[in-house]
């Protein structure tokens, strides 16, 4: 008896076709907010310089997963593909429960995206891998010429049982959520214009203190109106001192845009915005906590990290350039570009 060929296909996502999308997508286990779309259609709304390229899997005529994926063009001339940008995790996602080789696929869709690059003038691919696909894939692109460049991020198991992770946290974790409630200090979920403003305005003050690029508030509202995102706030007397914006999806809360008003550290208001939203994620029935990717020199945040027993995960982006003229130019250009967009926010 022959074996049966399977035909696997690659269809663009489209305003016809993108009510797929999430069903697939969270049949996923490891997909997360950055791969729904929510987050595809906030990205596209809010910055003008990036065009969503993403692909729905098809095995025959049926849907068994997606590859979400932006096409970035900073400058006139200068395109580059990258799943996802921000060295936030995209790849490809497929149903649990499909049967086929993943590394085989892979591959077709690296075919495939060689000679996208060829006709959409792509000066760079990169793929950025979630932990699990980095060991999954990362020989294949190692010899298929990608760069490779390592990353990690902290991962927390939730388990729904908010008493043990309490009882696990380092004993100055404890006693800072103590000393913040014993302070006064409150933690609220927040759906208020006005408190998001003066989250932002505190948001852009720490990124600023802290050397970063901030996200616009146009695409932090339309995180939180999708229903993608929540805003924790900690009051202390009236007044917010702290907040950050957290992420919800599938089976992972993420934590992602934090910010804090120095003056009020002393009242530990991050240590209770942690606690309390680990205590959300047990409650809500999500299995993972991810508190992001750390830069490696950040010694201090990452062992606040690790205070709450959130463990070290390794993750990878591979990038290839295509056109090594466009992207040294692009390089050249990125610093001071970055520079002008952070003094328009």
């Amino acid at each position: 008896m022959r074996r049966k060929e399977i035909q696997i296909t690659l269809e663009p996502l489209t305003t016809q076709n993108s009510d797929r999308w999430d069903t697939l997508i969270l049949q996923c286990s490891g997909s997360t907010a950055f791969q729904s779309l929510a987050w595809r259609d906030a990205l596209d709304s809010a910055f003008k310089q990036l065009t969503p390229a993403y692909l729905l899997v098809k095995e025959q005529d049926t849907g068994i997963g997606g590859l979400p994926a932006f096409v970035f063009q900073p400058m006139p001339g200068i395109k580059l593909w990258h799943s996802l940008p921000w060295n936030l995790c995209g790849g490809m996602h497929l149903i649990d429960s499909v049967q086929v080789n993943r590394v085989e696929l892979m591959a077709a869709i690296e075919t495939y995206l060689e000679t996208a690059s060829t006709e959409n003038g792509w000066c760079e691919r990169r793929w950025t891998f979630s932990p699990q696909h980095s060991t999954t894939y990362g020989d294949m692109f190692s010899e298929m010429g990608y760069e490779r460049t390592e990353h990690f991020t902290h991962l927390l198991q939730t388990n729904g049982d908010v008493g043990s992770l309490w009882h696990a946290y380092n004993k100055r974790v404890r006693g800072a959520v103590r000393k913040a409630e014993k302070s006064g200090v409150l933690v609220t979920d927040t759906e208020s214009e006005a408190e998001l403003a003066v989250f932002y305005e505190m948001y852009l003050n720490t990124v600023r203190r802290l050397g970063g690029t901030p996200k616009p508030l146009s695409l932090m509202r339309a995180l939180m109106q999708r229903n993608l995102a929540k805003l924790a706030v900690a009051t202390y007397d009236g007044t917010i001192i702290a907040g950050l914006l957290y992420l919800h999806f599938n089976r992972t809360v993420t934590l992602w845009c934090e910010a804090s008003v120095p003056a009020f550290l002393q009242y530990r208001p991050n240590n209770a915005i942690f606690h309390y939203i680990i205590t959300w994620a047990c409650e809500a029935g999500y299995d993972w906590m991810d508190f992001g990717a750390s830069p490696p020199e950040n010694k201090g945040l990452i062992a606040h990290k690790e205070q709450y027993r959130a463990k070290r995960c390794n993750f990878c982006h591979y990038t290839k350039v295509v056109s090594p003229l466009k992207r040294a130019f692009w390089a050249q250009s990125e610093g001071i570009l970055r520079k002008i967009y952070t003094w328009m926010q």
